[in-house]
């Protein structure tokens, strides 16, 4: 399932809050607040679900010549 995934605005480093959430829910949780520490420079980041972007799992390889 995808993860939720916001960036640091002074390190623009990744940041995953480890919150798993599919896409139709995103989509209706946009406007819901959001407060999280951050790793990269200590501080806590606050915003709405709409400021992150789903992290989605890259689809797997097709073999060459298939």
């Amino acid at each position: 399932m995808p993860q939720l995934m916001f960036r640091c605005p002074y390190t623009n480093k990744a940041i995953r809050p480890g919150i798993e959430l599919a896409r139709v829910l995103f989509q209706a949780m946009m406007d819901h607040p959001i407060s999280m520490d951050c790793p990269h420079c200590g501080r806590q980041h606050h915003g709405n679900i709409a400021d992150g972007c789903l992290d989605e799992p890259a689809p797997p390889l097709v073999p060459s010549g298939q």
